[in-house]
C-alpha cells in the first residue's frame, strides 16, 4: 500500500476515534461516556493533530508527520494518565493508532533519505 494511502487512513482513523468513547463515567448505575469533543480544548488539539497527519501524509512531509503523530500520542498518554481506570476503549485505540502513525512516518522518512542517497550516489558517476 502506498505511504500516502496509509498515512491518510491512519489520520482518518484518529479523527474517527476522536468521536468514540474516551472516558467511561459511572453515575447512578448508568454508564456515561465522553468523547473528544466533551473533554475540552486538548481534545480539539488531538483532532487537529490527527487531521494534520492525514494532510501531511498526502503532501509527503514525513518529518512533520512524525511531529504530528508524536503530539497525538503524547496527548493520548496524558489523557490515559489523567483518567486512569476510567479510560474507555476509544482512548486505547487512539493511542495505538497514533503510535503506529509515528512509526509509519519515521520509516517513510528513512526510505526517502535512503532513496535520495542512492540517487545522489548513482547520479554523480
Amino acid at each position: 500500500m502506498d505511504h500516502k494511502t496509509k498515512g491518510v487512513m491512519l489520520g482518518l482513523a484518529g479523527v474517527i476515534l476522536w468521536f468514540m468513547p474516551l472516558v467511561d463515567f459511572g453515575f447512578m448505575g448508568m454508564n456515561l461516556y465522553q468523547s473528544g469533543s466533551d473533554i475540552g480544548g486538548i481534545g480539539y488539539l488531538l483532532l487537529a493533530s490527527s487531521t494534520g497527519y492525514a494532510a501531511l501524509s498526502w503532501l509527503q512531509e514525513h518529518q512533520l508527520r512524525v511531529v504530528s503523530a508524536s503530539i497525538a500520542t503524547a496527548i493520548g498518554l496524558f489523557l490515559l494518565v489523567e483518567f486512569g481506570s476510567k479510560a474507555a476503549w476509544g482512548l486505547y485505540l487512539l493511542i495505538v493508532v497514533s503510535g503506529v502513525s509515528c512509526i509509519c512516518g519515521y520509516t517513510d522518512e528513512q526510505k526517502r533519505k535512503k532513496s535520495r542517497q542512492q540517487a545522489e550516489g548513482t547520479g554523480g558517476r
